[in-house]
């Protein structure tokens, strides 16, 4: 079995701001636009450290 992205299926990404106590997180975007808003996150608040998550529908197929 295969599983591969769907031709439909956008890929997106969203952030969350691991900088002690910060509660900042980007709403999803399409990844292949945008880093999420981490680096106006750091230049505003020079937090450096985020957690990034991708996300896509996977289609699964029998070879």
């Amino acid at each position: 079995m295969a599983k591969h992205p769907g031709r439909e299926s956008e890929v997106t990404m969203t952030a969350r701001c691991l900088g002690g106590g910060c509660a900042w997180e980007s709403e999803p975007t399409p990844a292949d636009v945008s880093s999420g808003g981490c680096e106006a996150h750091t230049v505003t608040t020079g937090h450096t450290v985020f957690a990034v998550t991708l996300e896509y529908v996977a289609l699964v197929t029998r070879e």
